[in-house]
């Protein structure tokens, strides 16, 4: 081989080994490239930021130990024996088959950014990736199927077919698609933002689509494979009318959570004509009785009266309550109607009665000057502690002395008056002294959970139907006075019920759970910037609330507590009530507008004919259907109050322009803050991007710090923000803080 043959051999081999050695070089930092994306902000090295095409002595010593590696790697396979490679192969060969793919079937929960998980029985838990979710939302249940290559302690799988949808309805607002197709915002924040709309349902559907329109429609589970790529689909089944009109929204929401229709004309007429169950009755004509409702009640269910005992230092407080049980009888047409609504209504602007306006309104109403049917509870209680010494159930007749609203009891508290019927002042005066020892009996002995929380009211004509305003509803000692002994009645009714061995509808709340009990305290230590510890005693968990009410973050603070709590609910079993501290509790003073609160009336009655009453298995069937109600009826509200406040805050910025809203700032993250409006007791959200350049996130102290300024957004301050967008179909307003307007705090240190 000539020189110049050997001098191009020489120079290829070298240039095959260079490009080897960049090529594997690029893929050494390649990889650490990915396993910095991979490691957290707080652990990730300086040496991966980004430097140019500068390089240090450090980049160079790096480079030649790179090499170094890749040569030895190189001679240390050229010695690798037969029987080690044979080796290494075995123990591949030795790897545990793979395990077969298996199907199960569970309830689907979907994550906004798209991944979800599917909850089978047992507890046990999937996985399931974006794109595989098969057309199923949240509430589905479905089957899937388990990939046998995932880590069985973190299963993935994939939605094979959708068995039941938990919606099969949807209400939404129509938005039209490119191509000329359309979709529906659904009302349901459980389901997805949007969902597209079949071109088949439209033409068959016979009405003309129109943006912005309120319309129902039906869920369809898609049948064979569903694209990834593609959203769920609904057949359109009807309209209800413009959306941005009062009537059109609240319509959409009486359909979206399936409220049953007002009461007809003949069901009003049937109503006004019954006539009630006779039985023995008690005369309290004469006695000095009052109703406090606030001012715009229209049915009144409950009344008070105070009188001496025949035993020094002791009153008789008499509880009455509407005798509705004498009109409704178990099985009767109205008692099968107020069963499919089980409770009253209270939309902003909108009321639907549990029972004709004919009973609710006029005859079963304890209105003043009146003689009414009455269920009574006399309860005896020493007037030196609040202690309840006995009590008395009977069946009376009243006459309300007068009817008074809240706002007029509160001002007589407070040191003025109001204009009274005779011996009126007296009564409210003893009542209120008798509220205030029960009250504090009640926080010494049973320590209740205190959570004073205002009412953010929207107040709405109904013809026609306008937003009016906000009110704000804060708790005094007028509401406690009634409250107090509304409280008395239900706790002596529920020891009646078991002295009588009737079977009784119990209103029940467990014990709140450990876990969650931590996992809240972890919450509130973040919001507080202070470490909130052993919330495992009852008396910890008071004294923690007493000490919230001085947080300017009380509202929140006790909101995300209650979400820590279970529910209350309905049984045939006395379970005891956690949130008031009371062993024996049920309802049974709000028999207009609760069906449990009935079927203890009812109940009652029969036993006090000598009838048949209920059995224990029929009153735990309804405990079931008033638990389901009730969540329902409080999900249609909270739905109705949202979407009205965000319409008057569109409202106002119409009127005045550009105005600013005054937020507490609750929660932070990598994505942006959450934020309390105590105005209209909303919640708002200020996105990343929404808050601007030179905004960054710190980790460690859970700040926003805008490095130009050095300003900050922290937990518990108090700014001013403008709207962003204010979405009343999903019931979502989006802020940006207000960078001109000075905060009401001062700059974390």
């Amino acid at each position: 081989m000539t020189f110049r043959r050997q001098a191009a051999v020489s120079i290829q081999l070298h240039l095959m080994v260079l490009r080897r050695y960049r090529y594997v070089k690029k893929e050494m930092i390649m990889k650490k490239a990915k396993k910095h994306e991979r490691m957290p902000v707080h652990q990730a090295s300086d040496s991966f930021k980004t430097r140019g095409n500068s390089r240090t002595k450090r980049d160079m010593t790096r480079d030649a130990f790179e090499a170094e590696s890749f040569k030895k790697s190189k001679r240390d396979k050229k010695h690798v024996t037969f029987e080690e490679r044979e080796g290494v192969s075995g123990r591949r060969r030795d790897r545990k088959p793979q395990r077969e793919a298996v199907e199960a079937s569970g309830v689907l929960s979907v994550n906004v950014q798209g991944f979800g998980f599917v909850r089978a029985e047992g507890n046990e838990s999937f996985f399931v990736p974006p794109g595989k979710l098969g057309g199923g939302i949240t509430g589905d249940t479905v089957l899937v199927v388990v990939d046998p290559q995932s880590d069985p302690e973190r299963p993935v799988a994939h939605v094979k077919r959708i068995l039941e949808r938990r919606y099969s309805r949807v209400v939404g607002c129509l938005v039209p698609l490119k191509g000329h197709h359309w979709g529906i915002r659904p009302l349901r924040h459980e389901l997805p933002d949007l969902l597209m709309v079949t071109d088949e349902s439209v033409r068959a559907c016979g009405i003309e689509p129109r943006e912005g329109n309120w319309c129902q429609a039906s869920l369809a589970i898609p049948e064979g494979d569903f694209p990834p790529d593609r959203l769920p689909f609904a057949e359109l089944t009807g309209s209800l009318g413009a959306c941005g009109d009062v009537t059109g929204d609240l319509d959409a929401i009486v359909a979206e959570y399936d409220i049953p229709a007002p009461y007809t004309a003949e069901d009003e007429a049937y109503a006004e004509a019954l006539k009630p169950i006779q039985v023995r009755r008690m005369d309290c004509t004469k006695d000095t009785v009052v109703t406090i409702d606030p001012v715009d009640a229209r049915d009144y269910d409950d009344a008070l009266s105070i009188s001496p005992s025949g035993k020094n230092g002791q009153v008789v407080v008499g509880v009455h309550i509407a005798d509705v049980g004498c009109y409704v009888r178990p099985g009767a047409r109205l008692d099968e109607e107020a069963r499919k609504r089980v409770f009253t209504s209270y939309l902003p602007g909108r009321t639907l009665p549990m029972l004709p306006k004919a009973l609710a309104n006029v005859q079963c109403s304890l209105q003043a000057g009146v003689p009414r049917l009455a269920h009574s509870v006399f309860i005896r209680i020493d007037e030196h502690t609040g202690e309840i010494i006995s009590w008395e159930r009977r069946h009376t007749t009243i006459n309300v002395r007068q009817r008074l609203c809240y706002e007029q009891v509160q001002t007589f508290l407070d040191g003025g008056t109001f204009e009274a019927e005779e011996g009126v002042l007296e009564l409210v005066k003893k009542l209120a002294n008798v509220a205030r020892l029960l009250r504090h009996r009640r926080m010494t002995k049973e320590r209740f959970l205190p959570m004073a929380m205002p009412e953010i009211r929207v107040v709405c004509s109904e013809k026609p139907s306008r937003i009016m305003g906000i009110q704000e509803n804060v708790e005094n000692p007028s509401h406690q006075l009634v409250e107090e002994f509304m409280l008395a009645a239900n706790e002596c009714i529920a020891n009646e019920l078991q002295r009588m061995h009737l079977a009784g509808l119990y209103r029940n709340h467990q014990c709140p759970d450990p876990e969650k009990l931590q996992e809240f305290a972890e919450t509130a230590t973040i919001m507080l910037g202070k470490t909130v510890k052993n919330l495992t005693t009852r008396g910890a968990i008071v004294r923690f609330l007493r000490q919230a009410a001085e947080s300017p973050l009380k509202d929140v603070l006790y909101m995300s507590f209650l979400r820590h709590l279970p529910r209350a609910d309905y049984g045939p079993e006395c379970m005891g009530h956690y949130g008031l501290g009371k062993e024996h509790y049920c309802h049974f003073t709000s028999p207009i507008r609760r069906y449990s609160d009935l079927l203890v009336h009812q109940q009652l009655l029969a036993a006090d004919l000598r009838r048949r009453t209920f059995s224990e298995e029929r009153v735990a069937e309804i405990g079931m259907l008033c638990c389901q109600k009730e969540y329902n009826c409080d999900q249609a509200e909270f739905a109705a109050s949202d979407r009205m406040k965000i319409r008057y805050i569109i409202q106002q910025l119409r009127e005045k322009g550009d105005f600013t809203l005054t937020g507490e700032i609750c929660k932070i993250t990598k994505a942006g803050c959450q934020v309390y409006m105590p105005e209209y007791g909303l919640i708002g959200y200020v996105n990343e991007p929404q808050l601007g350049r030179g905004w960054k996130f710190d980790h460690l102290k859970i700040v926003w710090r805008n490095i130009k300024t050095g300003d900050q957004i922290y937990i518990t301050q108090t700014r001013q923000f403008r709207v962003d967008t204010a979405d009343p179909v999903r019931g979502e307003i989006e802020l940006i803080p207000d960078m001109t307007a000075r905060n009401k705090t001062s700059k974390k240190k």
